[in-house]
């Protein structure tokens, strides 16, 4: 049982530190190969979401397209496709774009905190009080990495804090619609399809193939890692994680995931955070630390 324990540990540490490295290689393509957002989301989702859905048809054969079956289900999984994956994918690598890999996912990890203050709304209460330090915490630290405590100025674009923002709000969506499928059909199944119904939509909106990117070799080998390891490998074995360590557990390891940005961002791309750039990151990625020990030491009493 340990064993296995330790076995969940390490494939949601790989997993979250996969996507951490994804978002610095999505950098990379914007800064060196003329990539944008436009051009990379098509590509990445629909490759992503055939590679996947193929290898769960390999698994699991025609069950896969059960969930095409249902009107009911076939709608939410559509509004999930459109909505929620797209729209998480799209406003992340964006802010990326407009910023830097290590910035947008930590902005993106406010959506937690916009998560809490959905539910709180949902069963009209009052947020408990160690829910509200993770809601004064978070929204502290994405006002340090905004202004740097200059409320006259922003030290990040405006493009970058609109597209982080979105990015954090889109993730409310994505947590909180797929519940139903999620719990009758699996999430990769629900992601799969998530990501070819988004791609396709998003593919005849940007025309990816007008877009003047330097399409070489480079660029070829960082998208199909991407897909490969940032993407795929990186779900796969989160969601690995997930069954058999829990969700709770799990989400904490996943935080890795914007130290693995700031570091290889540092490293690989030069680029130099302050003393209160570090700041707000720990206030925000603290939040998630807190909401998990009172949530479970509440869940116990």
């Amino acid at each position: 049982m340990k064993k296995d324990n330790n076995f969940g540990m390490l494939t949601t540490f790989i997993g979250g530190t996969l996507w951490g490295i994804n978002g610095v290689m999505g950098s990379f393509l914007f800064l060196n190969k003329n990539v944008t957002t436009a051009w990379l989301i098509p590509y990445r989702l629909v490759l992503a979401g055939l590679l996947l859905l193929g290898y769960l048809y390999y698994k699991k054969g025609s069950k896969i397209f059960d969930i095409l079956r249902t009107p009911k289900d076939l709608l939410q999984i559509i509004l999930f496709g459109l909505i929620g994956m797209l729209g998480t994918q799209y406003t992340y690598f964006s802010a990326i774009q407009y910023s830097n890999a290590a910035i947008a996912t930590v902005l993106t990890y406010f959506g937690p905190t916009l998560v809490l203050i959905f539910i709180c709304l949902k069963e009209k209460r009052k947020p408990l009080k160690y829910e509200i330090v993770a809601i004064a915490l978070s929204s502290f630290g994405v006002f340090l990495l905004a202004t740097h405590g200059n409320i006259t100025s922003l030290q990040i674009s405006f493009k970058a804090l609109v597209w982080g923002m979105l990015s954090a709000l889109s993730v409310v969506f994505y947590t909180v619609q797929p519940e139903k499928l999620l719990e009758k059909y699996g999430p990769p199944t629900v992601v799969a399809w998530g990501m070819i119904i988004g791609g396709i939509a998003i593919t005849f909106v940007t025309k990816p193939w007008n877009i003047d990117v330097i399409f070489d070799f480079t660029t070829f080998f960082v998208l199909m890692l991407i897909i490969l390891f940032g993407t795929i490998t990186a779900f796969i074995l989160y969601l690995t994680g997930v069954n058999i360590i829990g969700p709770t557990k799990a989400s904490i390891i996943a935080c890795i995931e914007p130290v693995a940005a700031t570091i290889c961002a540092i490293l690989f791309l030069g680029i130099n955070f302050g003393f209160l750039d570090l700041l707000g990151f720990i206030c925000i990625i603290s939040t998630i630390f807190i909401v998990a020990y009172f949530d479970r030491k509440t869940k116990k009493k």
